[in-house]
């Protein structure tokens, strides 16, 4: 079998994307730089990436469904620690303790957009096979659509993304309430 048989398991596009997420992730830790698009790019990207490909290579037969949301979780936090390692730190800080009723507002918000999210692509799933006319380009450029990786890859950007916006909240909270002794007010 040659080994430009397309399409691959794992394609070009997110190899590309990976080697370059780490790359620059790097450089944004060295040079304490988070602040640019790259940084924050190449920290979304390059977990997502990782967790994707090991997925593929070591628990392929495992339920995909529970790696996708592990994946987004596990992705969202690798963000936030990369962030946290470049320089990157929370500036809005209210004065009274609270969050402003707009960030509950979009917490809110980004919690309905997660799980509507994942219960779409959890629900309908599309098919397991491309013709040539539907998604070649899609399979030749991510890779092969029967195959987890790249529904897991897709699937965990975008739904990290949308976490990435919920943990900074609800760990904040969590804090909140470890620090006033677990009472509810």
């Amino acid at each position: 079998m040659s080994l430009l048989n397309l399409p691959w398991v794992i394609g070009p596009i997110p190899i590309v994307i990976t080697v370059w997420a780490a790359y620059a992730c790097g450089i944004a830790v060295a040079k304490q730089r988070p602040t640019s698009g790259e940084a924050f790019l190449a920290a979304l990207m390059f977990p997502i990436g990782l967790i994707a490909i090991v997925y593929q290579l070591f628990l392929s037969d495992r339920n995909l469904n529970v790696a996708l949301i592990t994946s987004q979780l596990m992705g969202s936090i690798f963000f936030l620690i990369i962030m946290h390692a470049s320089g990157w730190r929370r500036i809005t800080e209210s004065h009274d303790g609270k969050e402003s009723p707009i960030v509950m507002r979009y917490f809110t918000m980004l919690v309905f957009v997660f799980v509507l999210y994942n219960t779409f692509i959890l629900n309908f799933r599309g098919d397991d096979h491309c013709t040539i006319a539907k998604c070649f380009v899609l399979e030749w450029g991510l890779g092969r659509i029967d195959q987890p990786f790249s529904r897991l890859y897709l699937g965990g950007a975008f739904g990290a993304l949308i976490l990435i916006g919920v943990l900074p909240i609800l760990f904040k909270g969590l804090l909140k309430f470890i620090r006033d002794g677990f009472r509810i007010k």
